[in-house]
């Protein structure tokens, strides 16, 4: 016969076990808080992430901090429907660069802005009043997508995007 004290000690024992953690379900190394960009995709490294799409995509700058692979913009979540992100760091400013291929995909709920050269369409993400960033379409079937990562200036993002523009960002 076991005494009431072993049995309080068993149960005391099983729920202490129950409550914690299984050895799988910890993190491994130290926890690091995601990036707004890690929080879109599965961040790894450059060349991995173009690998794994299927697309050329525009680089933006030499100096990317950051590299995700995204979901889909639009279709199935195969590889050929994955895009690409990248965080760089340009004029003061970290900007986020989002690209996948359109698929079908619309930006009509954005509201549009004046045409770029180059460019199918261009779209205000936030509103035109005061955008928090700029997406746009490309002639061969891509989707774009700048912001910058906390606040600025509407007119730092028009100038990013046209100078993204400019460096090839429709073609």
């Amino acid at each position: 016969m076991r005494s009431p004290a072993r049995i309080a000690l068993l149960a005391a024992l099983m729920w202490a076990a129950s409550a914690a953690p299984a050895r799988a379900q910890l993190p491994i190394g130290p926890t690091i808080p995601a990036t707004p960009l890690g929080q879109r995709g599965f961040v790894t490294d450059r060349a991995a992430a173009e690998r794994a799409i299927a697309f050329r995509p525009f680089a933006p700058d030499d100096r990317v901090s950051e590299v995700t692979l995204l979901p889909p913009f639009h279709g199935a979540q195969v590889s050929a429907n994955e895009g690409i992100g990248c965080a760089y760091a340009h004029a003061g400013q970290t900007w986020t660069l989002l690209e996948w291929p359109r698929r079908g995909g619309t930006l009509d709920a954005f509201p549009r802005l004046p045409a770029e050269a180059g460019c199918r369409s261009v779209y205000a993400i936030g509103g035109k009043a005061k955008p928090r960033g700029v997406a746009w379409t490309t002639p061969h079937g891509l989707v774009l997508a700048l912001t910058a990562e906390g606040s600025a200036d509407p007119g730092a993002i028009q100038a990013e995007f046209r100078r993204l523009v400019r460096r090839g960002a429709c073609a």
